[in-house]
């Protein structure tokens, strides 16, 4: 799923990336490295498909800007216009995403 998200989206913003990880972080959702290697959050596989997508695109953009800078901020926008609602979403439910489903505190929107 991470590897597939992520090829799709490296060819919207053309760029590449190394080897995918899924981890349990306890406080980050992605990160890429100078060599672009990509980790990921399991818990993301319990959030929206859009979701997943935005922390994609996310660390994909830090190929293009290792940094938070309006620059990279514009990437972002281009490839996901409603990353500021994705971003809302992930500290309002974040906590919330478990193994089990039915235990799940997630609310839409």
């Amino acid at each position: 799923m991470f590897h597939e998200r992520a090829s799709f989206w490296a060819g919207r913003l053309g760029v590449t990336f190394g080897a995918v990880r899924v981890k349990g972080q306890r406080t980050l959702w992605g990160s890429c490295s100078r060599r672009g290697n990509l980790n990921f959050n399991w818990r993301l596989t319990l959030a929206p498909p859009e979701i997943l997508d935005y922390v994609v695109v996310h660390e994909l953009a830090h190929r293009l800007e290792m940094n938070h800078s309006p620059r990279f901020w514009a990437i972002v926008e281009r490839h996901c216009p409603d990353h500021t609602t994705h971003r809302r979403w992930l500290r309002k439910n974040g906590s919330a995403l478990y193994l089990d489903k039915a235990e799940s505190r997630v609310q839409p929107g």
